[in-house]
């Protein structure tokens, strides 16, 4: 049993999932594997014992600078949205160090005993990343239930938030015209709660993600409708007639007619469905 399948309760299903889009995988892990191959290439040249060939991986790796450098811009801004923009950039400026040191030791002292050895350890740190950004845009899903939408994170340690459907108020979908080529593209989630928006950036196939719960939703609505309605088993005449002490309110029936009414302009029940429903709410009169 997998880990989502953990997560659900009794009787829930999902209805669909996705992931971000396979554009955020390149964007994460492109920068590390052009610094794993700066530094096996580093590595090699150094175990050549040419000049150089040295000092052109030099030049090299002295011009990836701009993939970290980026990353450090990309990530402090990331990291004063969250609050702890120190934890987004402490790996690229790890890394661009390692990188410029590597640079300037094949540009400037290209004969030092023991170089790439160095370089091949050091080609170790981009590689982690790489596989740890894979991993992470595996891991992260956007799951659509018949109760929910939920949202998990995470390899070892797990991150989960959901909504619940009948909190949904509105959902907004952003596309770009390159986004509408690639499907990809940002969903917004408005919700009764405090936070009030999730924000789902650049996930695959958004226009059906924002479909499958806009029918999640509508289902949700029907099963409450029906539950304030008396049940088919029930005779006539005590579905017709209220039951001592619990009087049925004319406003609470007015208020069904009107959700009634609704779902079947938006094509949820048939007009024959309709028809029956209504009636069995007159009858209550």
């Amino acid at each position: 049993m997998g880990y989502i399948e953990k997560i659900l309760g009794d009787n829930e299903q999902v209805m669909y999932r996705t992931h971000q889009h396979v554009i955020i995988l390149l964007q994460r892990i492109v920068g590390w594997l052009f610094a794993f191959l700066v530094f096996v290439a580093a590595a090699v040249a150094i175990g050549t014992q040419n000049d150089d060939v040295r000092s052109k991986i030099g030049i090299i790796a002295l011009f990836s600078l701009v993939l970290p450098v980026y990353a450090i811009i990309k990530g402090w801004k990331r990291g004063q949205e969250q609050g702890n923009p120190l934890k987004q950039i402490w790996w690229p400026i790890l890394t661009g160090v390692l990188i410029l040191a590597v640079a300037l030791t094949l540009l400037f002292k290209p004969s030092l005993e023991g170089m790439w050895i160095v370089a091949a350890l050091v080609a170790l740190i981009p590689l982690f990343q790489l596989v740890r950004g894979i991993l992470d845009w595996v891991n992260e899903r956007y799951i659509i239930t018949n109760r929910r939408v939920i949202v998990t994170r995470g390899i070892l340690n797990k991150f989960v938030s959901d909504s619940a459907l009948e909190k949904v108020n509105d959902i907004e979908l952003k596309q770009s015209m390159v986004g509408r080529l690639l499907r990809y593209g940002t969903v917004e989630i408005i919700t009764g709660s405090d936070v009030g928006v999730n924000v789902f950036h650049r996930i695959s196939n958004p226009v059906r993600f924002k479909r499958e719960m806009l029918n999640a939703k509508e289902q949700v609505q029907v099963r409450a409708v029906d539950a304030t309605l008396p049940g088919p088993s029930l005779p006539a005449q005590q579905a017709a007639a209220p039951t001592s002490g619990t009087p049925v309110s004319a406003g609470n029936i007015g208020d069904r007619l009107i959700e009634l009414t609704e779902l079947r302009q938006k094509g949820t029940i048939s007009e024959a469905e309709f028809q029956a429903k209504r009636k069995e709410l007159l009858d209550q009169l």
